[in-house]
């Protein structure tokens, strides 16, 4: 017998999940932001849990099928079936365009991909399994909508089939409309002034390891959950460089492939220059230029071509510089680039070898690549993820908070506070310098927006927040290296805050 969908279902909020209650936080934040909240609780529905869907989506429709903590699960599997179909519908719904020549809308994922040898566009629909000749998109759409073009984007797309002339041509599934997912835009301004009403720091790291999908009380103290939240660095500072290795079930697959849309995450398999910075043969810009950040998990599984050597070379120079070349193309991004990676433990929780470098594969453990990046995080200092760990309450929508993390990369301002901050020997590393200056640019960013001057920031905030993390995170790196190799210094230049 088939169980029949209540109409509306409602989550006890005092039993959440087992005797949780809305805090002081989950009422500020329903306050402070009214329109861009969500109950995590309710994103967790069976309805969803089955779909790999990205939390911005997610968020979005819970905001859109309920009030409060009650959820109207008719109308949600009503849009889901008609919008959001599952991959097990796709040869349907392929049937109905072909067959029906019926004008199909769904909300999806589609991404363009240009062939030079036919001139055309080609359309990709993961969810329909639309792949190569099958699909083709409207010039038109392109011009208004070039991200598809750069990784693709969700959005609501009108289909249609296009049939064929004759037997020597094929058949399309055709983009005729596009209407790209932004239900929210970036209020920078909004999110300084809500700052401003968290009466610490410690309150707001809360509400930033909530905006993660993360319960901020199963973090056992502050050193944990600014480990936690460094994690976002990339999302706010451009070309921050971090590696990070973990033994399994910390999360860093969940934050860096699953929490914004301006972020792409590699696992496994193998990587290219193509790939990454420029493709010859398509004429086709990489990940490096089209995203925020490229995270490269499971890196010990991942193989960088026949001539790994070459992509080094060129991960190098743009590393450095934020510049590259390939061929006779020459570009500059602001990409952060990320390593993600296990680490064998030992019983009392502490990395099996003192030379974390190990963990790399072998064509990564060479100095000077791996001095270009800037910070490292301890993963194996973070808890296991479990399911007392996962949000519960209220938290930023996840649209809105990658909008407004994206948005905080254009911001100077920090960087030119930090300046300010720091006093710099001047035979210090550059380096060195380089990378705790872009962390404690971060990190003020992540902690402190609403900073416009030295004068807004109390300097012992800085030191404990956005210095000393970044000065911690650096430190690691410099004496890995020296590790691996004894030509590089272990310590770390004297760099100091002043008491401006």
């Amino acid at each position: 017998m088939e169980e029949k969908i209540p109409e509306t279902m409602t989550f006890d909020e005092t039993s959440e999940p087992r005797e949780y209650a809305p805090d002081e936080l989950d009422k500020k934040i329903r306050e402070l932001f009214p329109g861009e909240s969500v109950n995590k609780r309710l994103t967790k529905t069976g309805l969803l849990s089955s779909r790999a869907l990205p939390s911005f989506v997610s968020d979005w429709l819970i905001s859109k099928f309920s009030s409060g903590n009650q959820l109207d699960t008719l109308a949600l599997q009503r849009f889901l079936d008609n919008y959001l179909p599952d991959k097990s519908r796709a040869e349907e719904i392929k049937h109905r365009l072909m067959s029906d020549r019926a004008r199909v809308t769904i909300l999806a994922d589609f991404r363009v991909t240009p062939n030079i040898q036919s001139g055309e566009e080609y359309l990709e629909i993961p969810i329909l399994d639309v792949t190569g000749k099958e699909g083709m998109v409207d010039p038109i759409i392109l011009d208004k909508s070039p991200e598809l073009l750069n990784g693709g984007m969700w959005g609501v797309g009108e289909l249609v089939y296009n049939q064929p002339e004759s037997r020597k041509k094929d058949g399309r599934i055709v983009l005729k409309e596009f209407t790209p997912f932004r239900p929210y835009q970036a209020n920078l301004d909004y999110y300084r002034k809500a700052r401003s009403r968290f009466s610490s720091t410690i309150e707001w790291i809360d509400f930033l390891l909530k905006n993660m999908e993360y319960d901020p009380h199963s973090f056992e103290d502050t050193s944990q959950k600014m480990r936690m939240i460094s994690r976002l660095l990339p999302f706010v500072q451009p070309r921050v460089n971090l590696i990070e290795l973990a033994p399994k079930g910390t999360g860093k697959s969940y934050v860096f492939g699953r929490l914004s849309k301006y972020g792409w995450l590699i696992s496994g398999g193998s990587v290219s220059r193509a790939q990454l910075f420029y493709d010859i043969s398509k004429k086709r810009r990489g990940l490096i230029t089209r995203f925020d950040y490229v995270a490269l998990d499971e890196i010990q599984s991942i193989k960088f071509g026949s001539n790994p050597e070459e992509v080094i070379g060129a991960l190098k120079g743009y590393l450095e510089s934020g510049a590259y070349n390939v061929a006779s193309y020459s570009a500059q991004a602001d990409a952060g680039f990320i390593i993600l990676g296990n680490i064998p433990i030992s019983e009392s929780g502490r990395p099996i070898s003192n030379n974390y470098f190990d963990s790399l594969p072998n064509f990564m453990q060479e100095g000077a690549f791996l001095d270009r990046f800037h910070g490292f995080i301890e993963g194996w200092k973070l808890p296991r993820i479990k399911v007392g760990s996962i949000g519960k309450g209220y938290a930023l929508n996840s649209e809105f908070f990658s909008e407004v993390m994206h948005g905080l990369r254009s911001d100077t301002t920090p960087a030119a506070v930090v300046d300010a901050y720091l006093d710099v020997p001047k035979d210090a590393d550059k380096r060195d310098v380089t990378a705790v200056t872009r962390i404690a640019s971060g990190f003020l960013k992540l902690l402190y927006p609403q900073v416009r001057s030295v004068n807004e920031i109390d300097v012992n905030d800085f030191e404990t927040y956005c210095f000393e993390p970044a000065l911690r995170m650096r430190t690691i790196i410099r004496e890995q290296l020296h590790r691996l190799d004894e030509e590089f210094p272990e310590d770390m230049p004297e760099v100091v805050v002043k008491k401006v």
